[in-house]
């Protein structure tokens, strides 16, 4: 079974709000996925962000905080329940 990675956090908008994102290239590009394992992740993401595995129900589950993410105030929860655009992206670049 395959399974799926992403990076992500709670990061403020311009606004001062809480969202949680997931790290994409850019505002508007798909969010990086990572396959089978997490080298990728720990190479080049480690530092902006946390890994997440993408659960068969689309929840994402948190496998491994960044510490330097920590330091920088970007937050980890446990467990993210996607909203629709973020979901519709991620459903994108999996298919």
């Amino acid at each position: 079974m395959t399974q799926y990675f992403v990076a992500g956090g709670v990061y403020l908008d311009f606004d001062g709000n809480e969202h949680f994102t997931l790290l994409a290239p850019h505002h508007e590009e798909p969010p990086f996925l990572m396959i089978n394992g997490v080298r990728q992740y720990f190479g080049r993401l480690s530092q902006q962000a946390h890994l997440y595995r993408v659960e068969p129900d689309y929840t994402l589950s948190l496998v491994a905080p960044s510490s330097q993410a920590l330091a920088w105030g970007i937050k980890a929860p446990e467990r993210v329940t996607l909203d629709q655009e973020a979901l519709k992206k991620l459903q994108a670049v999996m298919n």
